[in-house]
């Protein structure tokens, strides 16, 4: 079955990520000491390290959906909308085995990002507008 492969896929995966994690960073530089280093070069294995621990949580979050998703195949529950409780579409769940929700339910909760006021676009003509001028040396900025 198509989860158990995934599962197995991620535990493998995530055994492999955690057997790098616990090599020391002296060994994985070929350095006798990282004494001598300067911080720069030790840089971008430093980075690679944080990279493959973020990697590693994510891997970890796809396995705890994998095994809810055989927890439900168990139940009964596997393919159906925990929302509206009708099945899953089959192309969702052959692209999202994990997934709980079908594609209407799942689009309806799905998170609508609205851009934060700062960071909002202003053109320098908004930025001149009446009455918010400034003087430099007394006299207008934006008067010709």
């Amino acid at each position: 079955m198509r989860l158990l492969q995934k599962k197995q896929e991620l535990e493998n995966i995530i055994k492999a990520k955690q057997e790098q994690m616990m090599i020391p960073l002296s060994e994985s530089t070929n350095e006798l000491s990282l004494y001598d280093e300067h911080p720069a070069d030790i840089g971008s294995e430093l980075y690679e390290r944080e990279k493959d621990a973020g990697l590693l949580e994510l891997y970890e979050l796809e396995l705890e959906k994998v095994r809810d998703a055989l927890e439900r195949l168990d139940a009964g529950k596997y393919g159906l909308c925990e929302m509206c409780g009708e099945a899953i579409e089959t192309a969702r769940l052959q692209r999202i085995s994990h997934t709980t929700l079908c594609a209407g339910c799942a689009h309806q909760i799905q998170d609508k990002f609205i851009r934060p006021a700062e960071q909002d676009v202003t053109s320098a003509g908004e930025m001149a507008d009446e009455g918010e001028t400034f003087l430099i040396s007394g006299h207008d900025f934006y008067d010709h």
